[in-house]
């Protein structure tokens, strides 16, 4: 079922006073000076059909002076009446073209119409973000914007973090000097220098009186041949006690590492900071990497994505930041391409409904008006647009509130 304005009758709506159009062709023009209700024209239209959002929009639908306000719309297959009063907000029936009225006027109308008098020239207007916002609600996607967008937030602040980590550590790494292979792994305990250096001594120490021993020993033998058995089964004795024992040792090493050890131990608790945060950093730089790949991943899904979807204009996409067409943000389009854009999103917003209305039509140059006019034959919709004629020989000329 494809809906167009057959006829409009309005009586005291806003600025009218009681206006009948018969609209003919793709393209109707609304026209005449400023302030003689040709906006009120158009927002009739929006008005009957849109219910309580047209009503938050207007505050006052009922022209100065008067108590009620109708407007009538005949769609072919419906007929829409709304009345509004004063003291009350006012009444709807749709009917069929037998008479038949149906039970759920506005639902119907909800149902049938979705998104209403769409103004192309409006969406050109729009910031980037309720660009995309429009754009999303007109075109079936395989996949929820926000939540893809949340989930590439997500990884994209996670990736932040751990990018000033990366740079913290860098930092500290860079402080410390490079690794010295001479230094061991692990620092050394001064106690166990200690008790290394007091072995050596005690080992020196035994070694020098057995020395002493058996320096005395041989003279006692060579003064006491008598006490020679005695004496060299002594000597043998000490002899295999003197094997036992190493040579003396040069304890000049061990106070060198232990007037140094301080130092040294210092160095390998650096080196060994040092490695923890190389490893740290190694760490990081790994996570950060992983981040982004997740991010060309999270990139790569919604762009296959996008590349099923069947936007109502070939290159129309969108990316993070609002609408882009042809690769490039939405804004930055020529004219003629953000109008066939535009008049192509209204048009594929209201497929039932084929009726589109444009405000301020007079800022469209005469390119414009042919390109809207071509679409609108094209595809078989209404294009109600108003314009300001000071000649009164353009389209439906309104003045005072009615048709001239």
């Amino acid at each position: 079922m494809a809906l167009q304005v057959l006829n409009l009758r309005a009586e005291n709506y806003k600025r009218l006073k009681a206006v009948d159009i018969t609209p003919e062709g793709n393209v109707v023009f609304i026209g005449g000076r400023n302030a003689q209700g040709k906006t009120s024209v158009l927002d009739a239209i929006w008005a009957a059909l849109a219910g309580g959002e047209a009503s938050r929009a207007t505050q006052q639908p009922i022209r100065d002076g008067q108590d009620t306000a109708v407007v009538r719309l005949d769609l072919g297959d419906l007929i829409v009446t709304r009345r509004w009063t004063k003291d009350d907000s006012g009444t709807l029936t749709v009917e069929a073209p037998d008479g038949a009225k149906h039970s759920s006027p506005q639902k119907l109308l909800d149902q049938a119409i979705g998104a209403r008098a769409f103004d192309p020239l409006a969406f050109t207007r729009l910031p980037a973000r309720e660009q995309l916002a429009a754009l999303v609600a007109t075109v079936d996607l395989p996949f929820d914007p926000d939540e893809l967008e949340r989930e590439r937030k997500g990884v994209y602040d996670r990736r932040t973090e751990i990018g000033r980590d990366v740079t913290k550590l860098e930092g500290q790494l860079a402080g410390y000097t490079q690794p010295d292979p001479s230094l061991p792994e692990a620092e050394e305990s001064a106690a166990d220098v200690l008790a290394e250096r007091e072995r050596a001594r005690s080992n020196n120490e035994m070694y020098e009186r057995a020395v002493a021993a058996e320096k005395r020993l041989m003279e006692e033998i060579n003064e006491l041949e008598e006490q020679l058995r005695e004496k060299m089964n002594n000597l043998a004795l000490l002899q295999d006690a003197a094997l036992q024992l190493d040579r003396p040792v040069d304890l000049a090493p061990f106070d060198e590492r232990l007037a140094t050890l301080e130092q040294t131990n210092a160095r390998v608790r650096a080196q060994q900071q040092r490695a923890a945060v190389a490893a740290e950093l190694a760490e990081r730089k790994q996570a950060h990497a992983q981040h982004t790949l997740k991010l060309q991943q999270i990139e790569q899904r919604k762009a296959a994505a996008l590349a099923e979807v069947e936007f109502p204009v070939p290159g129309l996409s969108f990316n993070d930041t609002g609408v882009t067409f042809n690769g490039i943000p939405f804004s930055q389009a020529s004219a003629a391409e953000q109008l066939r854009v535009s008049v192509a999103l209204a048009m594929a917003a209201n497929p039932t409904l084929r009726v589109l209305r444009i405000l301020d039509g007079s800022l469209l140059d005469s390119k414009s008006l042919e390109l809207i006019a071509e679409l609108a034959a094209e595809h078989d919709y209404q294009v109600w647009i108003e314009v300001v004629d000071e000649s009164g020989s353009v389209g439906f000329v309104i003045e005072d509130g009615e048709v001239r």
